[in-house]
C-alpha cells in the first residue's frame, strides 16, 4: 500500500491534536476519562479487525451516541481548548510547542522573590492571592484592578499585601517578571466540591484556573498555609522548597 504525503500529514495532525488534548487534561480529573476513551477506541478497532460484528456494533453505538455526553463531561476542558485556539498567541504557543516545549520568559530571581515573599507571608499569616500568567492571556477574565508596571521583588510584594495597604484586597497579577495589576477581582468558582472551609480567595483562584492555565498562589489568613492552584487542582505546600520546585517546573 502506497503512503502519500496526505496520509503522513493526516497522522501528524492527529498526533498533534491528541498530544495537545493530553497536555490540557494532564493532572486533572479528566485525564482518567481521556485514558478510558483511548483504551475503548483501541479495543473497538481490535474488535473490527477480528470482525466481531455484534461487539463492534455495540461499541460503535457508544461512540456515536455518547458524543453529546462527552461534550458535557469535558465542557471545562473543551472551553479552555477553544479559548487557547482562539487566542492571539495560538501560533506561538500551540504550533511552536510541537517542536519545542513552550515556556514563559521568567527569570530565576523572579521565582526566588515570589517564593521568599510567600515564606514571609505564610509565617505572618498574611492573606495573599498571586496570579502568574502562563500561555493564555488573562485580559478577558481580569478587566478590573489597578494597573501597575513594577519589577517583581520581595519589598514591593510586602508593601502591596501589608494589611493596612489599600492595595492588599484582591489579586496581584504577574506577567513574566513584572507586576501588572493589583486589587484584581477574579471569577469565583461555584463548584460544590470545593470544601466549605476554603474562603473567597481560594474560590477565586480555583475559578480562574477553571478558565485559564494560570498559576494561582493563595495564602490563608487563618492558617498561613500556601495553596498552589493550577488546572483546577489545589496542592497544599508544606515546605517552601516544594513551592520553588513547582514554580521552576511550570515556569522555567
Amino acid at each position: 500500500m502506497k503512503i502519500s504525503f496526505v496520509d503522513i500529514l493526516d497522522i501528524f495532525l492527529v498526533t498533534i491534536i491528541l498530544f495537545q488534548v493530553y497536555r490540557l487534561v494532564y493532572k486533572t480529573a479528566a485525564l482518567n476519562i481521556f485514558y478510558g476513551i483511548i483504551a475503548t477506541f483501541i479495543f473497538w478497532k481490535v474488535v473490527e479487525i477480528y470482525k466481531m460484528k455484534l461487539l463492534s456494533i455495540v461499541i460503535s453505538a457508544f461512540f456515536k451516541g455518547g458524543f453529546l455526553a462527552l461534550i458535557i463531561v469535558f465542557q471545562p476542558e473543551i472551553r479552555k481548548f477553544l479559548l487557547i485556539v482562539g487566542s492571539k498567541i495560538f501560533f506561538k504557543k500551540f504550533i511552536f510547542s510541537i517542536f519545542k516545549k513552550s515556556g514563559v520568559s521568567i527569570k530565576t530571581e523572579t521565582i526566588d522573590s515570589i517564593v521568599n515573599a510567600c515564606a514571609i507571608f505564610s509565617g505572618d499569616k498574611t492573606g495573599v492571592l498571586i496570579v502568574i500568567q502562563l500561555h493564555q492571556d488573562l485580559k478577558e477574565f481580569i478587566q478590573n484592578g489597578d494597573e501597575m508596571d513594577a519589577k517583581v521583588n520581595i519589598s514591593i510584594l510586602e508593601s502591596i499585601f501589608y494589611k493596612n495597604s489599600p492595595l492588599h484586597d484582591g489579586a496581584v497579577v504577574i506577567i513574566e517578571n513584572k507586576i501588572i495589576k493589583t486589587r484584581a477581582i477574579l471569577p469565583v468558582s461555584y463548584n460544590k466540591e470545593i470544601p466549605s472551609r476554603l474562603g473567597l480567595r481560594h474560590r477565586a483562584a480555583i475559578g480562574l484556573s477553571e478558565k485559564t492555565d494560570a498559576i494561582c498562589l493563595v495564602i490563608s489568613e487563618e492558617t498561613g498555609y500556601i495553596s498552589y492552584i493550577k488546572d483546577q487542582k489545589r496542592t497544599v505546600i508544606t515546605n517552601i522548597n516544594n513551592l520553588k520546585m513547582k514554580l521552576e517546573e511550570d515556569l522555567l
